[in-house]
């Protein structure tokens, strides 16, 4: 088989080499080249990037480091020989790590590239509790989770467009301290150049396009990728018709959704009821009066001892210690210390 002939569609490893080969290419360098970097030869590169090998994990972390794809590589090379994912998942991580456009919507969840691995662990501790993957499939898919997110902290990331259903930011995994956190990632992101983040609200239910979580992706040479998900498999598309016309009710969902600017709003907004669930210690509070006191008792006590730990603050009256607290966002807090 010439390289030139790789379908990646045909086999897991076929995806995998097909993604080496496009990463090579992209970086100007022969298979002689790539294998003086990593240190084994131009012959055994060939090998791999056709597909025909599965290779030892060594190997990986030295083109990693050659190629500059900050661990993408190793998280792909988790689900080589492992039945941990959907089928389909292996050949569309494949062409996810080399994508230069990514367009994601998704329902209940942000997707796998933008969730933080806290959160990803709480989500894949719930299915090992349920019994639907074992604690090893579920490491596997935190290792390929971690290796997705790679290309977004290299100098040239992707372009990162996301959609999310309300229910994304509204669903509690693990703890409302994990989802609060992984509001706080995606608020981050959104921050980013190359990230456009925008939420489909509740009341737009009617107007979303897609069902399922579906992802658009434009690769190096142009052309688009489309990939959704049943319960029991993800499926790669190919075809150039039916992808456009994804993108076409893609491009609309973006219009019906709200501006960045107010997406973040709302993820603010969820991000602080988040804050409100957090359990916390209040034996051990620590409480503190408020040095704006009158003199005459009219004061306040605060507990800033869950501040690193949950991101709060509690705000007691000091005349009824005994009686119900406010538990405030620690940022909200201080803005509020810093104006008065």
């Amino acid at each position: 088989m010439r390289i030139n002939e790789l379908d990646p569609s045909s086999s897991p490893l076929a995806a995998f080499g097909w993604q080496i080969r496009e990463r090579r290419r992209r970086e100007g360098l022969t298979q002689g080249e790539l294998g003086r970097l990593a240190g084994y030869t131009a012959a055994y590169v060939s090998l791999i990037e056709n597909g025909r090998r599965r290779p030892p994990v060594e190997f990986i972390r030295a083109l990693d480091r050659a190629l500059g794809a900050a661990g993408a590589l190793e998280g792909a090379w988790w689900m080589l020989g492992h039945t941990a994912f959907r089928g389909g998942f292996p050949e569309y991580v494949g062409l996810e790590a080399v994508a230069r456009r990514i367009h994601a919507w998704d329902i209940g969840l942000p997707p796998g590239i933008a969730q933080t691995e806290e959160y990803a662990r709480a989500l894949q501790a719930g299915y090992v509790q349920r019994g639907s993957v074992t604690p090893e499939r579920a490491e596997e898919r935190i290792g390929v989770l971690i290796g997705r997110q790679a290309p977004l902290h290299l100098p040239d990331p992707p372009e990162l467009y996301m959609v999310l259903d309300e229910s994304c930011i509204r669903t509690v995994v693990g703890s409302p301290g994990v989802t609060a956190r992984q509001l706080a990632w995606l608020a981050e992101l959104s921050a980013r150049p190359n990230v456009v983040l925008q939420v489909m609200p509740f009341a737009g239910g009617a107007r979303r396009p897609f069902t399922h979580l579906t992802i658009l992706l434009t690769m190096p040479d142009g052309a688009l990728v489309g990939y959704t998900e049943t319960h029991q498999r993800g499926y790669v598309e190919h075809e150039n018709e039916t992808v456009m016309g994804w993108m076409h009710e893609y491009h609309r969902l973006q219009v019906e959704a709200l501006s960045p600017a107010d997406s973040l709003a709302l993820i603010s907004k969820a991000r602080k009821e988040l804050c409100t669930m957090l359990p916390v210690d209040q034996a051990n509070a620590s409480w503190f009066k408020s040095s704006y006191s009158d003199g005459a008792g009219a004061c306040v006590e605060v507990s800033t001892v869950h501040a690193e730990s949950h991101g709060v603050v509690l705000v007691r009256d000091s005349k009824d210690p005994d009686g119900p607290y406010l538990t405030l966002p620690a940022a909200a807090w201080s803005a509020f210390a810093d104006a008065v």
